[in-house]
């Protein structure tokens, strides 16, 4: 391997640098940073300015998606993605976002610990006063949305950044392996990762082991799914034999291939807690 870069260096591949569209080296330093978080790196090993590029489009992805009630309600308000993204849009120069973005913080200051808390045990669709009110800032980023494009700024950010690092694909693959190869305590991260990981990711992964299947990764979840004549909720995901499916339904963890309802791999023993 070639010497590593800097550990605070922002990566990107060199197809989505000579990119015209701004989403794509947005979307690179997202990929190699989520390639870091599954090598089991921590938020502090990783550069700080590619975390405040990440956490930005995160904010705007969830505004445009949901309002900035969603922001607030799947971010948890964590203080560190709160301040990441401030600072984000302050070297960005994103003068209009950044005054829409601090007049939704008084917002949820407002709110105070208790109702926020509250707010974060509620069902977000429905009758949700609690969402209602922290959507006020919603035309407002609308507003500053038309004024200035808070992904192209990301983008000119990130292009003319001084510790941006360009590589091609198969090298950004080569440094994301060595970062995680070279953990002194990566066994004991990796077991604590696993030890807290929710149900139906632990039974998948029992689900391949016993099949004999690596899993690369998760794709989506399915409520629509029908087993046995009731609606139950599915998990996609992809091993290094393509694409299958798993439910959690009496007692049983039951691994399908593809999209089947009938094509069965394995299933294992799911006990209620």
């Amino acid at each position: 391997m070639q010497d590593p870069v800097f550990w605070d260096a922002i990566v990107v591949s060199d197809p989505s640098f000579r990119s015209d569209e701004p989403d794509d080296i947005v979307n690179s330093n997202i990929s190699f940073v989520n390639a870091l978080f599954e090598e089991y790196l921590t938020a502090d090993e990783v550069s700080p300015d590619a975390l405040r590029s990440y956490y930005v489009d995160y904010y705007l992805a969830q505004v445009n998606n949901g309002g900035f009630s969603q922001f607030v309600y799947n971010s948890r308000w964590s203080p560190r993605c709160v301040a990441l993204i401030r600072e984000g849009m302050t070297a960005m120069k994103a003068k209009r976002h950044l005054k829409v973005f601090e007049d939704g913080e008084r917002l949820v200051e407002q709110f105070g610990p208790d109702r926020l808390n509250a707010y974060f045990a509620s069902e977000y669709f429905g009758d949700n006063p609690d969402r209602d009110e922290l959507n006020a800032p919603n035309d407002r980023f609308v507003a500053a949305e038309k004024k200035e494009s808070l992904l192209a700024l990301n983008a000119a950010w990130l292009r003319k950044h001084p510790k941006l690092v360009v590589l091609p694909a198969e090298r950004i693959q080569e440094e994301v392996r060595h970062r995680g190869r070279t953990l002194p305590d990566r066994e004991r991260r990796i077991a604590e990762a696993r030890a807290n990981e929710p149900r139906y990711l632990k039974l998948i992964r029992a689900l391949c082991e016993q099949a004999g299947h690596e899993l690369q990764r998760l794709t989506a979840g399915d409520p629509a799914r029908v087993h046995d004549g009731v609606r139950t909720l599915a998990w996609h995901f992809i091993t290094d034999r393509g694409h299958h499916h798993m439910i959690d339904v009496g007692g049983k963890a039951i691994m399908f291939r593809g999209h089947s309802t009938t094509d069965r791999v394995c299933e294992v023993n799911a006990p209620e807690a």
